[in-house]
């Protein structure tokens, strides 16, 4: 299994160090995630050309937007302009297909509630908007990944693969990133049912993050780097391993050279125990 990192571009990034810091760690390939608003076809190309001198591969381009409103910028800072012109030009990072954005949401913040998200005709709208950006590159070698969440539209695996069904033709799927599907009340008995989330969501999965889970003193839910919380990775990489064997696999929650160094180590090490 060979792992991948997070490497984010905000506006004030050093963009070729960037790319250098993720491979002074040893990570050769992974997901680009832009938080540029206002996004230029020139400074996609220098991704580009920042991530093949630093010989990174680019497996996937994170946008991470609200498919149910493309126009508010408020989550990430980023909008549906700024999905559309990655989406457009990201050929340039080595031919990469895939961009990442969240699967929507009614709520104000990323983790807010919102009884509307688990309405019908939101579940509704949610493919009609992604039928929209599906338009937006027709005839582009684009696949639209969108990340479940807990408080969003796609909360469980089953509204993965229902999503991911309603477009056949694969253009349209999910990422895995297990711990975003786990709640903090059960979480003990939840985060044993992880390999199982996996085989289940296989089949709509074009993207896998791996990241730990924990709950703080207050019993609130804290995402971490791999290593730094109560999951057993064992468990999940094996079930990775077989079930989603081609998919490129990103570690994120990992900021500077040390942490993605880190991360790494302790997922390696795991693999190596259980025999991958």
């Amino acid at each position: 299994m060979e792992l991948g990192v997070m490497v984010s571009i905000y506006e004030e990034t050093d963009i070729p160090a960037a790319f250098w810091y993720a491979t002074e760690a040893g990570f050769h390939r992974g997901q680009v995630t832009s938080f540029i608003h206002g996004i230029t076809a020139e400074e996609v190309r220098q991704m580009g050309i920042a991530a093949r001198n630093a010989g990174f591969q680019v497996d996937a381009v994170g946008c991470y937007i609200n498919p149910l409103r493309l126009d508010d910028a408020s989550l990430h800072g980023v909008d549906g302009l700024d999905w559309r012109t990655l989406a457009e030009n990201m050929g340039m990072m080595n031919g990469c297909r895939r961009i990442v954005s969240w699967s929507g949401t009614h709520g104000k913040t990323l983790t807010a509630p919102n009884l509307l998200n688990a309405e019908e005709e939101t579940f509704n709208s949610l493919y009609s908007a992604l039928s929209g950006l599906r338009e937006q590159v027709r005839g582009l070698p684009v696949q639209i990944l969108v990340e479940p969440f807990i408080a969003h539209v796609l909360d469980s695996a089953a509204a993965c693969v229902r999503l991911a069904q309603r477009f056949p033709g694969g253009d349209v799927q999910v990422v895995l990133d297990a711990p975003n599907l786990l709640t903090a009340r059960g979480f003990t008995a939840q985060k044993a049912l992880v390999p199982d989330v996996v085989a289940r969501m296989a089949p709509a999965v074009g993207l896998v993050h791996l990241k730990d889970f924990a709950l703080d003193g207050s019993g609130e839910r804290v995402f971490s780097a791999p290593g730094g919380g109560a999951l057993d990775f064992g468990m999940q990489l094996r079930a990775i391993s077989q079930f989603l064997p081609e998919v490129p696999v990103v570690i994120e929650n990992v900021t500077t050279t040390d942490q993605m160094r880190a991360a790494r180590t302790f997922v390696q090490g795991i693999l190596s125990d259980i025999g991958l």
